[in-house]
């Protein structure tokens, strides 16, 4: 805990990951609703996941296999930890102006995807620049404790809060700001010269 909070870097590590985790839990406050509305039937509701889930299975198993390595090298480590968040505003405004089933289904599929295939790996190698010390006893704190204190946090505050997309759409750009944060320090720096 004491090394996750006392740099700047795996704070912002931490910043990132807790806007991550309050998006996901509006984004599954926003599918309560709308689903329930759209497909009142609970077998209809299970199909629909079912095919949701496999969409983003077979799709992140594309793109982890055919476009990360070439964006990767393409976009830099800042651009690639902005992708999910600019995704993120873009769908969530979207989800705001017309929350309906196909708007959601879109925006999770795209979301889930670019969060498997691209936004973890890409958040998981801001680590290679933390010392070995660090990066292992902070890498469990954040895994662990931010992640799911975040998500339980998020669902504190964000149930039942009016203008719920709204609310997310600005999360989303704080946590583009962060992204560009973390990924400028990393390009600025080596192993050998990584902040302590």
């Amino acid at each position: 805990m004491r090394a996750a909070l006392s740099s700047p870097f795996l704070l912002g590590i931490c910043g990132y990951l807790l806007c991550y985790s309050a998006l996901s839990t509006a984004l599954y406050f926003a599918q309560v609703d709308i689903v329930r509305d759209a497909v009142p039937d609970a077998g209809e509701r299970t199909r629909l996941f079912a095919s949701v889930d496999l969409a983003v299975n077979a799709l992140t198993l594309l793109v982890q296999v055919l476009a990360f390595a070439r964006l990767s090298t393409a976009l830099g480590p800042a651009w690639l930890l902005a992708l999910m968040p600019m995704l993120s505003l873009a769908g969530f405004l979207s989800l705001g102006a017309a929350p309906v089933l196909g708007v959601l289904i879109a925006f999770g599929v795209v979301r889930r995807i670019g969060e498997f295939s691209i936004s973890k790996p890409a958040r998981d190698a801001l680590f290679t620049v933390v010392p070995r010390e660090e990066r292992y006893k902070a890498k469990n704190f954040i895994d662990t404790v931010i992640y799911r204190g975040g998500d339980t946090l998020s669902g504190w505050l964000l149930g039942g809060v009016p203008g719920l997309a709204f609310v997310a759409a600005a999360i989303s750009a704080a946590w583009i700001a962060l992204a560009f944060f973390l990924g400028g320090r990393m390009k600025t720096w080596t192993r050998e010269d990584a902040p302590r």
